[in-house]
């Protein structure tokens, strides 16, 4: 790999974006598999500065809050921008749990960031970057959990966040089919 992948893609390289990608996470793991198979990868974390030892030449980190569509947007502009407008893998991994019984639910705060992380903030993203998902007939990558299928105890809020999940990739890759790129769920024993 020439310098010229420190910050930017090579021709022809393909791009990857993996939010929540943090160390020692799924995510940075992801990042990390993903760049060794060749991809320019883009590290998407509400702090940076975080994962600078998880970043090699070929990789890049870039701040992104997927509760905010003022972030999702500015980062969108930034990455299509660096990516000439194609991503070819977009990871949705940033994911938030709370585990409270679901009498104790502290429901307009707790649950509902949990919800605007985990829900909320795939549609965003799959919203600001379906134009360059389709440019390079990429595809979507939502992480999800066994949970929808398995409930876990204590986690009902969790469990719908993610059957929502579920719900919407279903839908999604049936709208997406036209278009040449596809979405795919993912559920870690999780």
């Amino acid at each position: 790999m020439s310098d010229q992948t420190l910050d930017h893609p090579e021709p022809g390289q393909k791009v990857a974006l993996v939010t929540g990608a943090g160390i020692g996470g799924i995510g940075g793991s992801l990042a990390t598999e993903l760049h060794k198979s060749g991809y320019f990868v883009i590290c998407a974390v509400r702090r940076p500065s975080g994962i600078t030892e998880l970043l090699k030449p070929g990789m890049i980190a870039i701040e992104l809050d997927v509760t905010s569509t003022q972030s999702v947007t500015a980062a969108a502009n930034k990455i299509t921008s660096l990516t000439n407008d194609k991503l070819h893998v977009l990871i949705n991994n940033a994911g938030s749990a709370t585990h409270r019984p679901a009498l104790d639910l502290d429901v307009d705060g707790v649950v509902a960031s949990m919800f605007d992380v985990n829900i909320l903030g795939v549609m965003r993203m799959v919203k600001a970057f379906s134009g360059s998902l389709i440019n390079a007939k990429g595809c979507i990558v939502n992480i999800g959990s066994i949970a929808p299928i398995i409930p876990l105890v204590y986690s009902s809020a969790y469990n719908a966040s993610k059957a929502a999940l579920h719900a919407y990739g279903d839908s999604l890759r049936m709208e997406l089919k036209p278009f040449e790129y596809f979405e795919s769920y993912c559920h870690p024993l999780l």
